[in-house]
């Protein structure tokens, strides 16, 4: 009987040691059975790179050979960055604003598209170091005459943005203009301008500038717009455990603005929309 009853206690105490292990490696030790997203990257072969066309220089379709390609500074920035991990580059061209749903669902490996890294955004993604800066200006038709000298101006006409920009961030929440349209990407906010149904669109002075080259009849406006008038850009990675990841992304983009070599890309891209 004491001996039954002795083996009954030495069969529970190792069911609880064993469900003790288990809970500790399910709670504690549960990111060691993870494979953190460098490591699966480098098993895959390839960086799957989720971007929003439509933004150049930085991402933009061009024709080549009858095929339509995405190209641009942020592509040839994700180059690089495949490239330093030694794998091939995949570009996944999607809505600017379905992106960040992309990356939290494994979807991309990151997402590189001019995207600012704001503190809402760092909520739910991981941001790497800057990598561009740069101002917002305003693009009007060539014949838009409303007096337009200071920012509260702007609350008086209808605003073009980007939906899930900054710049429909600053419109909304910091500018509250009460005129807003928001489409998916700049050339459409610019064919709905010209058709009268947009009276000025916020963007990047760099994209600003390039589509102002690019399409007849539209010019940009100088106007202090105090929030909205700084634009930064880095790179999104999943939220977590991603160190290691973030290190190389940040390393080459330290590199490549050390070296020059990230103006020369910008100013080679700017080149070939412009030619667009």
């Amino acid at each position: 009987m004491k001996k039954n009853i002795s083996k009954l206690i030495l069969l529970a105490l190792t069911l609880v040691l064993v469900a003790g292990c288990t809970a500790l490696k399910n709670s504690d030790g549960n990111n060691k059975d993870k494979t953190d997203d460098l490591a699966k990257i480098k098993a895959n072969g390839k960086l799957v790179v989720g971007t929003a066309p439509g933004y150049p220089p930085f991402e933009f379709v061009v024709d080549k050979s009858g095929k339509s390609q995405v190209v641009g500074a942020d592509i040839d920035l994700a180059k690089k960055i495949a490239d330093e991990i030694g794998v091939k580059l995949e570009i996944k061209a999607m809505d600017f604003d379905a992106l960040i749903m992309a990356l939290q669902s494994s979807k991309v490996d990151m997402v590189i598209t001019s995207m600012t890294p704001t503190e809402e955004r760092k909520k739910s993604v991981d941001f790497s170091d800057v990598y561009f800066e740069g101002t917002n200006s305003i693009i009007v038709n060539i014949n838009f005459s409303k007096d337009i000298s200071k920012e509260d101006d702007l609350k008086n006409i209808v605003l073009g943005v980007q939906r899930g920009s900054v710049q429909e961030i600053y419109a909304k929440e910091v500018l509250k203009a009460p005129k807003i349209k928001s489409l998916t990407a700049i050339p459409d906010l610019i064919a709905d301008m010209k058709n009268g149904n947009i009276d000025g669109i916020i963007a990047s002075t760099v994209v600003a500038k390039i589509n102002a080259n690019q399409y007849e009849g539209i010019k940009l406006i100088d106007v202090n717009l105090s929030q909205a008038n700084k634009e930064e850009a880095a790179i999104a990675i999943k939220k977590g455990e991603n160190k290691a990841l973030l290190d190389i992304v940040n390393k080459t983009i330290k590199s490549l603005k050390d070296s020059g070599q990230y103006e020369e890309i910008l100013n080679k891209n700017i080149d070939l929309a412009s030619k667009q």
